[in-house]
């Protein structure tokens, strides 16, 4: 049986994005869920010092939070799912969320986008895609459609043992999901050539691709078979990852794209980011990110 998957219920007043989405998946995948919702006011800064006040503004608080989110969950939730809820008082929710994803096994971690940062500023998403142990799936704020497809991004040329594991996980787990929506299934690989050694023409680009399009071949033959998959469902592209995996899920309207996450840690990732995560600045679709091993 499937793991229940976490839904982080977006904030008062806002359109939940994250709880539609994660209900009407949990319905068709034939999977329960768990709502968290949030809440949290500096109550000394609101000159309620008192420790007997606090504790009284803060209870009253989380049962406003509570019956807010119950009210939503009535009207959203399909009657075949179960759904639990809990409304904790946190400022930092991903510490929250990383703790109890660390304890307990979910099938996905559900999050409406908020997809901007700063040099100095790390948002909750990139938290939880650094560190959150469980696939996040970060919604974009439109609804889904029945007819478009699902995208699995692989990087099908490397040779390593955790790599390929990873790759198969992300098809087995875009797979499922194609199947619960109904929707086609198409792999994406992008074929990367350095843009040093394309500006000092020390590579022939269309050589190169043609080359790496043959030598895939016998790997993508083989997927296509263990997955069901037609051949001509797997895409390779030229070009940056990021920028491949997002144009292909453009161009082909995908309602979900599934791909590994590296999952880069401290200055590195604030400098560098990973491939995800420039995905996530540029797709305009949901992405469920995979943590490698």
């Amino acid at each position: 049986p499937m793991s229940d998957i976490l839904i982080i219920a977006d904030r008062a007043g806002e359109q939940q994005v994250a709880l539609s989405r994660g209900l009407s998946l949990a319905g068709k995948l034939g999977c329960g869920v768990h709502v968290a919702a949030f809440c949290y006011e500096s109550l000394r800064s609101l000159g309620i010092t008192n420790p007997r006040r606090q504790a009284m503004a803060r209870k009253r608080l989380e049962a406003h939070r509570k019956r807010e989110v119950e009210t939503r969950l009535r009207v959203l939730r399909p009657a075949s799912v179960r759904a639990s809820l809990s409304v904790a008082w946190e400022k930092n929710i991903h510490e929250w969320l990383i703790k109890v994803c660390a304890k307990r096994k979910f099938e996905a971690v559900v999050k409406t986008g908020h997809r901007s940062e700063t040099f100095f500023y790390t948002p909750t998403d990139w938290h939880l895609l650094r560190e959150c142990a469980a696939p996040v799936m970060i919604c974009a704020d439109k609804k889904w459609r029945r007819t478009v497809p699902v995208i699995a991004a692989v990087d099908l040329g490397s040779g390593r043992r955790s790599k390929r594991a990873l790759n198969r996980r992300i098809i087995d787990t875009a797979r499922c999901y194609a199947m619960a929506l109904e929707s086609e299934l198409y792999v994406i690989h992008a074929i990367r050539i350095s843009p040093v050694l394309r500006e000092l023409d020390l590579v022939d680009a269309r050589e190169h691709a043609n080359a790496a399009r043959v030598a895939l071949r016998p790997e993508i033959k083989k997927l296509a078979k263990l997955y069901d998959i037609p051949v001509n469902r797997f895409l390779l592209k030229q070009g940056p990852a990021d920028k491949v995996i997002t144009s292909e899920a453009a161009r082909l309207k995908a309602q979900l794209l599934v791909m590994g996450n590296g999952g880069r840690t401290g200055a590195h990732a604030a400098l560098m980011g990973n491939t995800a995560e420039s995905v996530l600045v540029r797709a305009r679709t949901d992405v469920l990110a995979i943590k490698g091993a």
